[in-house]
């Protein structure tokens, strides 16, 4: 047992390894079906809004369509840290400041509409074999790991600022350009 601990890296650097990991370290499946909340915020996420866990930051591949009324527009792969994600339950806050960013600048042949929804991660690792190379774009089927989109919530004027889309093919939640 105890050449057990000493192959185990933690020992060698002087870590406890039954210690709680470094927030970094924490597992997070990303296979799984997620429910999304978008939030806006400059800092930390705060706690999870289903279980109270906390939300650790990662960098994904993510889905974000478009639309402008009820006409779906263009659609984009946006690769960066907006979303947090609970280990403790299938939930991902999105920072809908981030995903701001990540759009402000799109191609001049892109047709954005103003609402946006982040559809899910895509699992890069699932890319069917023989299409490594491909643009996302052309992938078929695109691994996608769904987002689910949590029920709405009151903006301060009482509107609503996530509400289910109406368009067919487009499962998910809305969220204007310019974010909550």
């Amino acid at each position: 047992m105890a050449s057990l601990l000493l192959d185990c890296p933690c020992q060698s650097q002087g870590q406890n390894p039954d210690a709680e990991p470094e927030p970094d370290e924490v597992a997070i499946d990303f296979s799984i079906p997620r429910r999304c909340v978008y939030r806006r915020f400059a800092d930390q996420s705060g706690p999870c809004p289903h279980c109270g866990g906390t939300l650790h930051q990662r960098v994904q591949t993510y889905l974000v369509a478009t639309r402008r009324g009820t006409q779906i527009m263009d659609a984009l792969f946006v690769g960066n840290d907006m979303g947090w994600f609970c280990a403790g339950c299938p939930t991902v806050v999105i920072n809908t400041e981030e995903m701001d960013i990540a759009v402000a600048h799109p191609r001049p042949d892109w047709d954005l509409g103003d609402e946006l929804a982040v559809l899910g991660i895509v699992d890069l690792d699932a890319i069917p074999p023989g299409q490594e190379h491909l643009p996302l774009g052309e992938i078929e089927p695109l691994p996608l790991i769904s987002f689910d989109v949590a029920p709405g919530r009151k903006s301060q004027r009482g509107q609503s600022v996530l509400q289910q889309c109406p368009a067919p093919g487009w499962a998910g939640g809305v969220l204007g350009r310019g974010g909550l």
